[in-house]
């Protein structure tokens, strides 16, 4: 690595990796960037000019520390990675992702720390790349489809402390445990465990009015969640072969829970499996509508009678509009 590897290059990446680590020893570096003991002392020395503080400690392997409370030095890009970032905010314009409210404001923080050269290669990666949610015509306007439902960010940020939840929608409180929260269809939606009903339901984000964390009290242990989670575990009752045009249509929406089975190693074919819960109307729609979305090279292998019937109406709706 010391061959291949640049010194700026070794010594950011070198602060990176002490940083996740807090305490390390001399071999420990040698061993993780191949390089000799007199090159990690120079490089430690070279950090240590650049503000991280380090105490060595007395030992056989030269032990070493990160002072606690103190502040790394600023972060720098080099010239891929700053394009790799901007292109990334470019890419998900238009997409109701939570958290990139502030898009812009992150964006203006991330040209100035560019130098003149760098700006003028970020803007005119702006005006060559146009991606799937932006406007041809502009590709600066931040449309409405951008922002995403009000609840979504509260919804995550609480999740981060607990996934049992009490939601408020328009059909009442559920109180639930999180599995995912997905988009479908421009739509985000959580999968989640009723505790209540003890079983699996899709709430619309757009449709709640509230969230809150499950009293901690009244919370269940995770391992009861998760053994009666296994119980009620439904069983597959759809299948589905695809060809090489519908996987690339997955890859584009993918199922929010099911993952491809490649059938080839050329990945050309795969199996899908999944849950389409009958009883639920909008879900049989909404499969319906993203199996369709998949093409003629989907084929439909197995399904329930209710979702088949679907399939049916909405292909003779869509006959029944044609000119």
């Amino acid at each position: 690595m010391e061959a291949t590897m640049t010194k700026t290059s070794r010594i950011n990446t070198m602060m990176r990796y002490i940083n996740n680590r807090q305490v390390f020893t001399i071999r420990e570096l040698m061993t993780q960037f191949q390089v000799s003991r007199s090159t990690v002392i120079r490089d430690l020395n070279s950090i240590q000019e650049l503000g991280m503080p380090l105490t060595a400690t007395v030992g056989r392997d030269g032990g070493y520390a990160v002072l606690a409370n103190r502040l790394l030095p600023a972060v720098q890009f080099n010239n891929e990675e700053l394009k790799a970032l901007f292109v990334s905010f470019l890419a998900t314009l238009n997409t109701q992702l939570p958290y990139l409210e502030n898009r812009n404001t992150l964006t203006e923080k991330l040209v100035a720390i560019a130098s003149q050269t760098q700006q003028d290669d970020l803007l005119t990666l702006q005006e060559l790349l146009v991606f799937d949610h932006t406007n041809p015509r502009n590709p600066k306007l931040t449309e409405l489809t951008d922002f995403a439902p009000a609840l979504l960010k509260p919804l995550l940020n609480t999740c981060l402390r607990t996934r049992q939840l009490v939601i408020t929608d328009s059909t009442g409180r559920h109180t639930v445990w999180v599995q995912h929260v997905f988009t479908r269809q421009t739509t985000w939606y959580i999968a989640a465990w009723d505790l209540t009903t003890q079983r699996f339901c899709q709430l619309a984000v757009a449709d709640m009015q509230d969230v809150q964390p499950v009293a901690k009290e009244q919370s269940l242990n995770p391992d009861v969640i998760n053994a009666a989670i296994r119980q009620a575990q439904p069983a597959v009752n759809i299948r589905i072969s695809l060809t090489a045009p519908a996987i690339q249509q997955f890859h584009n929406h993918p199922h929010p829970t099911a993952v491809l089975q490649y059938r080839d190693l050329f990945q050309q074919t795969a199996l899908l499996e999944c849950t389409v819960e009958t009883t639920d109307a909008q879900a049989v729609r909404d499969f319906s509508n993203w199996f369709r979305y998949l093409g003629p090279s989907a084929r439909l292998e197995m399904a329930p009678t209710t979702v088949t019937d679907d399939l049916r109406q909405l292909a003779n709706d869509l006959l029944a509009n044609l000119p």
